[in-house]
């Protein structure tokens, strides 16, 4: 298509950008915003009433079930499908825009869905505009196609279906030692433990069901309706209504295990069968990020408590060697506190993202195989929300406190940057490549990340970022026109939002102001006129116009008395 040809990326993270509008079911309203299609998300971009862009909104490309396009010589709509049932509908400029979208969404969905390589199917044989895409996850709760868009072929619903194997809800042992009850979802690729009655929501455990260990009766308590499912990084105990519901789950459970075990072995060679010197590079990473479990990434800023033998019936939770008493040494793993053998335990040592988190604690402790390996797989990744896990944090840690207000610095920079020429947006992503999300959302910090801040070397970094694109707004003629005024004082002298060190910006409506004008607590000037604007006439009979400000302003409550 020509529009692809002319469509080039400087960097590859970002494979498609511009201006689209969007809503999120029929009945809502289109809303103009800047998208930006990368490898793994799909990003929006609003402006503000101060006309600075921000972040809007993010979906994870693996999330995505469906893509269809309706792109006649009227529509130009691209309409995709959740995993949740929730619709999101894009609009284009043109029929070919929508066209493009959708087979780019297409494209990146598909390569970011394991299992779906080989699988794709080229859009530029499609005979005309209308067409529909079904890029259907293996490890999402799937949904009937014909209750999410009617336009799918009947014949996809039950392949769609078979994915879920067994549901229903189990009681699991917790750490305080008491039963706590899940909507457990057994597919052909997964177990996953809901909330009950929110199956909607990500599941809050899962685990591979190819990787199953053992299922097995549960005889340290004397109900027959309990029995463990032992994976390498984690063992659960469950609890069923009844024995019979228990024999059933068990039953399900190894038939599931055995397939996947069984088709994972005919689809391809593992470690086990093929010598070292055969394997590719390519397949020791595929190997290797196989073995990381989401159960692992679900403890990633949780503090991890020593369960003690018992709850892994005295075996190694890496082999399932016997471990404890005359049987060997059991090592603890410092990042999930679960016991391992000699063989599966080295004394290996590694930063625990929890410690740093929630106690600032630096030092590395030691660790087991797996959680090496799966520490290293994750530790360039922005996985840690320090504003979600731990706000006082920053009140705590000094350097934490001055990375986090380059970052607001770099972030109001970036408004500017990215509404000025495209050269200019594509220097600043050039210097930060590949962590764009240091400018989009300042709270989030890869481990990477945290060991920079650790050793005094993120915070210079982003100086000589922040220096560079000072530089350029103070040099350029149209980011150096997009300055503001302050409205308490009025001395003409104008501010830009990232001088944070002389000037305070308004949390409700962006405006800028002084420092030391803004600590008088003055009202806004910005937020008073609209909020004067919604009120009705009758306030402005009993006005007296020639009365100040501040007089008028008593006439009524303000709800921004402290903005």
């Amino acid at each position: 298509m020509r529009h692809q040809r002319e469509h080039k990326q400087a960097f590859p993270n970002i494979l498609k950008k511009g201006y689209l509008e969007v809503r999120k079911d029929h009945d809502s309203y289109w809303q103009s915003c800047y998208a930006e299609l990368s490898p793994y998300h799909l990003h929006f971009y609003s402006r503000d009433s101060s006309g600075n862009q921000h972040l809007s909104a993010a979906y994870q490309l693996s999330h995505f079930q469906s893509i269809s396009v309706l792109g006649n010589l009227e529509a130009r709509l691209v309409e995709t499908v959740l995993y949740d049932s929730t619709q999101l509908q894009l609009r284009a400029e043109s029929p070919w825009e929508a066209l493009d979208w959708g087979q780019k969404l297409w494209e990146v969905v598909h390569a970011a869905v394991p299992g779906s390589v080989g699988q794709q199917d080229t859009l530029a044989n499609t005979p005309g505009l209308g067409y529909h895409l079904d890029c259907t996850q293996s490890h999402c709760l799937q949904m009937k196609s014909s209750e999410l868009l009617p336009r799918c072929p009947a014949s996809d619903s039950p392949k769609q279906y078979q994915n879920i194997l067994k549901s229903g809800t189990l009681y699991r042992l917790t750490v305080q030692n008491n039963w706590k009850a899940f909507t457990f979802v057994l597919s052909r690729a997964y177990l996953m433990a809901f909330q009950p009655g929110k199956l909607d929501e990500d599941p809050l455990l899962s685990y591979n069901v190819d990787v199953c260990l053992a299922v097995q009766m549960d005889n340290l308590d004397d109900c027959d309706s309990c029995f463990q499912v032992i994976f390498p990084q984690d063992a659960l105990r469950l609890r069923a209504e009844t024995r019979q519901r228990a024999q059933e789950w068990m039953e399900a459970l190894k038939t599931a295990a055995n397939v996947a075990r069984s088709s994972e072995q005919n689809l391809q060679v593992t470690l086990r069968t093929k010598p070292k010197d055969q394997l590719g590079g390519h397949e020791l990473r595929k190997n290797k990020r196989q073995s990381v479990t989401t159960s692992f990434l679900s403890i990633l800023t949780t503090l991890s408590l020593e369960r003690g033998l018992t709850a892994q019936s005295f075996k190694c939770a890496g082999c399932q060697r016997s471990i404890g008493l005359s049987n060997g040494k059991a090592k603890v793993c410092s990042y999930s506190g679960w016991y391992y053998c000699s063989s599966c335990h080295v004394d290996d040592s590694f930063l625990i993202p929890a410690r740093i988190v929630h106690n600032w604690d630096t030092s590395k402790y030691k660790v087991s195989k797996q959680a090496k390996e799966f520490l290293e797989y994750v530790y360039e990744e922005p996985l840690i929300d320090i504003q979600r896990e731990n706000p006082m944090l920053y009140l705590h840690a000094e350097p934490l406190a001055t990375v986090v207000r380059l970052r607001q610095r770099l972030r109001s920079l970036r408004a500017y940057l990215f509404s000025c020429r495209a050269a200019v947006a594509e220097d600043l992503r050039r210097r930060i490549f590949p962590r764009e999300y240091l400018l989009q959302q300042i709270h989030l910090y890869s481990l990477a990340d945290l060991q920079q801040v650790i050793e005094g070397k993120l915070a210079p970094f982003l100086g000589k970022v922040i220096k560079f694109a000072t530089s350029h707004v103070y040099s350029c003629s149209l980011c150096s026109q997009k300055g503001f005024i302050c409205e308490i004082c009025n001395n003409g002298e104008i501010l830009y939002p990232f001088e944070d060190i002389s000037t305070s910006r308004c949390e409700c409506c962006g405006a800028v102001f002084h420092s030391e004008c803004k600590e008088k607590s003055v009202p806004c000037p910005r937020c008073v006129r609209r909020e004067l604007q919604k009120k009705q006439k009758s306030f402005w009979r009993r006005l007296n116009v020639d009365e100040s400000l501040e007089e008028a302003c008593n006439m009524f409550e303000l709800s921004y008395q402290n903005t």
